[in-house]
């Protein structure tokens, strides 16, 4: 047994030297020496021959001559192509490009969509030129409204179908509950039918292509016909409108904002004048402001007789000491109360008497509480007067007696958390469906059924959730009694209840600031410096994510700064040298997987980048899949694979200023090629970037030699490979709108299996008309 271990020892001694013998034998990956650009090709002059001058001419007519003149030289451009085939030699090509050009000089859009068809039927079309003749043709206003509609009825049915579909597959196993499921589903139906507007966002898509139609053709054939179905629409248009604005003047009232109500209402009357559930909004609305307007006014009004302050003793100085900052404003209410207990200004007295009592006994975290007290009681001596509503104000208000609001939103969080516990989604009530409240109740009864029988479950998690759903509005009050009286008596409490909230989140920073605030670290907690580092870390996580090359420099700066002695702290300092030394005014990326896919945009005609670097072969050189950086100006940064030898560690970086004219052939090709790649598959997306447009175009101009270096106007855009950006198998659309769904639970041991039918996916543009 000895011996055989002694065997595995010695064995695995050798294979760690042998390994270490292969790891000191292997070469490192070179990094190339030199330039990793060949030298641009040169285009030599051409004699124009009589295909490029007939192009030349008729370029020249479309923009400034009559449309038969392009015509001619179209038809003068078709013969010469017919005699080089005629001859054997190679077409031009310039036929279809050339054919478009004087379609485009067609005013009529339904004639140029015409002709268009007609091109497209040859089958001489660059992929590109195919694409895109195609997206003119469906820029059809008239055939996108069918479109929509056609979307709209689908979507329609597919809810019909994916209603039934369920129940249906739970009868065969159990009809009793697939009879209660199919009820429930029906019942879900009728309710979303009621629910949902009478005018579906792919049908205000609709409407507006048939606007735009009418706008652009009013004596078209089709007109009158799209006319009258754009005044039906328009009608359920309007009620659309009419419900949502109502809805939202319903939601208003329940919250008593009587001018956001009154508005509301208002705007829905303009969609439908003289209804009647909008001027009842709108009636009631209009008392309630007129109400709260009397008060303010009956709050604002001065006595005649109370002006008089030269006629009663105490008065004046009261009036004074009121508006002077350090002044005796109790010995002046005293003496007001002294010399005229029940007179005019007994009241206004004895409210300054409490504020004194709240704002200078008070100031000491002994008394407070008593301070609250205080002017509580003179709320409810002074009864309906004037100065007890303002006393009763103050004690009510959040901002001035924050420590209140915070109590009261705590009792009323831990409310919140039993009722989570005991009903789930079900906590509040069922989901407002604009119906009256106690059918709202049937309808969901049997979901509070099942989340009463959840109960256990939810009881488990509890302690879990992630993040912490409850106690936003304690913490905002927990803050605003932090930031007026950091010295106040319940400043400690406030305190730990904050950093324990904010450690539930995970929001490490937040907790840690509410602990330097209060001085914690002088107190001697020894948990401290842990709650630092763990602030630290997460502000240095923050800071990583940032894309702004400005924006994350300065967090690090900041983390540096703020938590040098930590780990994490001398990460950020590491990493802000790092992005100071490697900054530049752009960072458009050219991948690897780019450039294998796109050879042409490395080719001589575009980058020139040597070929050894694209051959897989790490010996001799290799471009890390990072590929190719514009750094903006004329300079370009290249990634190398490293010595290693490996793709899929860190590059190793060389920086190379090129000339004006290899920057300027890069950018137009790199621009070209990538719109072409989109218009023949529109998986291979071009995003937006005006940053990246206006590099682009400095670059063509011949400007780019003098860097825009304004952190605004850096680009970070990548031009990816279809492999980078989708992997090895792309995912294709099925053919059938069905989707086979499996279900299951392990509480009752049930499965189920049916179809569910897809919706068709709403437009780019839905956005706009939701």
């Amino acid at each position: 047994m000895a011996a055989s271990r002694a065997d595995r020892t010695l064995r695995a001694l050798a294979a760690a030297l042998f390994a270490a013998a292969l790891s000191a034998c292997a070469t490192p990956a070179p990094t190339p020496v030199g330039s990793a650009l060949e030298p641009l090709s040169t285009l030599s002059a051409q004699v124009p021959d009589d295909a490029d001058i007939v192009a030349r001419d008729l370029a020249a007519s479309a923009l400034a001559e009559p449309r038969v003149t392009s015509q001619v030289l179209l038809a003068r451009l078709e013969l010469i192509e017919h005699q080089r085939e005629a001859a054997g030699e190679l077409p031009t090509g310039l036929v279809p490009a050339a054919t478009d050009l004087v379609n485009a000089t067609l005013d009529n859009p339904i004639t140029y969509r015409a002709a268009t068809r007609e091109l497209l039927e040859r089958d001489d079309l660059p992929e590109g030129l195919h694409k895109r003749l195609e997206a003119d043709v469906d820029d059809d206003p008239l055939r996108l409204a069918d479109r929509r509609m056609r979307d709209a009825l689908i979507k329609d049915t597919a809810e019909i179908f994916n209603a039934l579909a369920r129940p249906l597959s739970r009868m065969a196993l159990s009809p009793l509950m697939g009879g209660i499921a199919m009820a429930q589903s029906l019942l879900s139906l009728a309710l979303s039918e009621r629910m949902e507007d009478p005018l579906e966002f792919r049908e205000r898509q609709a409407l507006a292509h048939w606007k735009h139609f009418l706008d652009a053709h009013p004596d078209a054939p089709e007109a009158p016909g799209i006319a009258l179905r754009t005044e039906e629409t328009q009608e359920r248009w309007n009620e659309t409108r009419r419900n949502h604005y109502l809805r939202d003047a319903r939601a208003a009232l329940r919250l008593k904002n009587w001018d956001v109500a009154f508005l509301l209402a208002d705007r829905a009357e303009r969609y439908a004048p003289e209804d009647h559930d909008a001027i009842e909004i709108r009636e009631r609305a209009a008392v309630e402001i007129a109400t709260i307007r009397t008060g303010e006014a009956r709050s604002l009004q001065a006595d005649p007789i109370a002006l008089e302050l030269d006629a009663r003793p105490g008065a004046r100085e009261l009036a004074i000491a009121l508006l002077l900052p350090r002044s005796d404003l109790e010995g002046a209410a005293l003496e007001l109360l002294e010399s005229d207990p029940d007179g005019p200004l007994a009241d206004e007295a004895r409210y300054a008497l409490a504020l004194s009592h709240h704002e200078v006994r008070g100031a000491t975290s002994g008394t407070e509480d008593g301070g609250w007290n205080v002017l509580g009681g003179v709320s409810d001596q002074l009864g309906e007067a004037n100065m007890a509503r303002h006393a009763q104000a103050l004690v009510n208000s959040p901002r001035a007696n924050p420590w209140a609001a915070f109590k009261k939103a705590r009792a009323r969080d831990r409310l919140d958390k039993v009722k989570w516990v005991m009903f789930g989604p079900m906590a509040k009530g069922p989901r407002r469906r604009d119906l009256p409240r106690p059918v709202e109740w049937l309808i969901d009864l049997p979901g509070i059924i099942q989340s009463l029988s959840s109960f256990p479950t939810r009881l488990a998690q509890f302690a879990f959730i992630k993040p912490w759903p409850f106690g936003r509005a304690t913490a905002i009050h927990a803050r605003q009694y932090l930031n007026h009286r950091p010295k106040g008596a319940h400043a400690h409490e406030i305190s730990d209840w904050l950093q324990d909230w904010h450690g539930d989140r995970g929001n490490w920073l937040a907790a840690w600031e509410v602990a330097t605030d209060q001085e914690e670290e002088e107190a001697g907690g020894g948990w401290f410096p842990d709650l630092r580092a763990r602030a630290a870390r997460q502000a240095l996580d923050g800071a990583k994510k940032q894309k702004a090359g400005d924006m994350r420099l300065s967090l690090l700066r900041r983390v540096a700064g703020s938590f040098h002695d930590t780990d994490a702290g001398r990460e950020a300092a590491s990493l802000a040298r790092d992005e100071l030394m490697k900054a530049t005014t752009q960072r458009i990326r050219i991948s690897r997987g780019f450039l294998l896919e796109n050879p042409g945009v490395a080719g001589p005609d575009g980058l020139a980048l040597r070929p050894e670097l694209l051959d897989g072969d790490t010996s001799n050189g290799e471009l890390h899949p990072q590929g190719v950086i514009l750094a903006g100006g004329q300079v370009l940064e290249f990634n190398y694979v490293g010595e290693s030898g490996r793709m899929r560690k860190p590059a190793t970086v060389r920086r190379q200023r090129v000339s004006g004219e290899r920057l300027s052939r890069l950018v137009a090709l790199l621009d070209e090629t990538a719109l072409n790649n989109y218009l023949e598959d529109p998986g291979d997306i071009l995003g937006a970037d005006s940053k990246r447009d206006l590099f682009f175009e400095r670059a063509r101009l011949g400007v780019a030699d003098t860097p825009d270096r304004r952190p605004e106007a850096r680009s970070t855009y990548s031009f990816l490979g279809m492999r980078e950006r989708y992997g090895v198998v792309r995912g294709r659309e099925p053919i059938l709108p069905f989707d086979i769904v499996f279900t299951g639970s392990l509480p009752d041991l049930s499965f189920n299996v049916y179809p569910r039918m897809r919706a068709p996916r709403p437009t780019p543009d839905a956005v706009l008309f939701r």
